[in-house]
């Protein structure tokens, strides 16, 4: 039964559009934390935009591997036996794979030029292991209690449902901001012990308004 509530299609369709805000929420969350600026951290660059795009795809497939492996094992020449290992395949490459590339999400959303999937990878070095064990003991017991709220509501009263809901909702909020806090103060640990800038280049700056520009044409003028 279960089973059977988490994958229901409805709940299931509207989980991703939540997911997806989840994301957003951290790229604001993440360039909030870098900068400690409201401003800067609302407007981002296009290239921001654009770099992040590829944490989202980072974390957004292992996600959908393990949400749908039901109905993509099939295509491949598996079945239920298999939907377990597959999951656990994909969520330890997220969870392992995540230390490597904290200073390319820090970089991505801001928009910068440096620290690449593989520059990050490289300056994180042997500190990969304590990222991982910061990452393991602040973040997965939020993460397992929002996975244990989308199962436990199944088969109880609509109040004990809507409370866990309520609550899943509350969890999830903490998880936007817990999240990203996390990954910076990693990403800012790494590059001090490896003495290199938290943000590899100088990030896109912001595009002033059209009155600072007129502003500054009248000045050179």
């Amino acid at each position: 039964m279960r089973r059977a509530a988490s994958e229901e299609p409805l709940r299931m369709m509207f989980g991703w559009p939540k997911m997806l805000t989840v994301y957003a929420v951290a790229f604001f969350a993440t360039r909030w934390l870098v900068t400690r600026d409201t401003g800067v951290a609302l407007r981002p660059s296009a290239r921001a935009c654009r770099r992040y795009l590829g944490v989202v795809l980072f974390l957004a497939i292992p996600a959908a591997a393990m949400i749908h492996a039901r109905a993509i094992l099939p295509l491949i020449g598996f079945g239920e036996p298999e939907v377990v290992p597959f999951r656990m395949i994909f969520g330890l490459f997220s969870l392992l794979a995540e230390p490597l590339l904290l200073l390319w999400i820090v970089n991505a959303a801001m928009g910068t030029e440096g620290h690449g999937p593989a520059a990050s990878a490289r300056t994180t070095g042997w500190l990969y292991f304590y990222a991982l064990l910061l990452l393991f003991v602040t973040r997965v017991p939020v993460t397992q209690l929002h996975a244990r709220l989308n199962l436990w509501p199944a088969g109880q009263t609509p109040a004990v449902q809507w409370a866990m809901f309520a609550l899943d909702a509350l969890v999830v909020g903490v998880l936007t901001v817990v999240v990203p806090a996390i990954q910076v103060r990693i990403a800012r640990l790494i590059a001090d012990r490896r003495q290199v800038p938290l943000l590899g280049a100088k990030p896109v700056a912001v595009e002033p308004p059209a009155s600072r520009l007129h502003a500054s044409h009248a000045v050179a003028r």
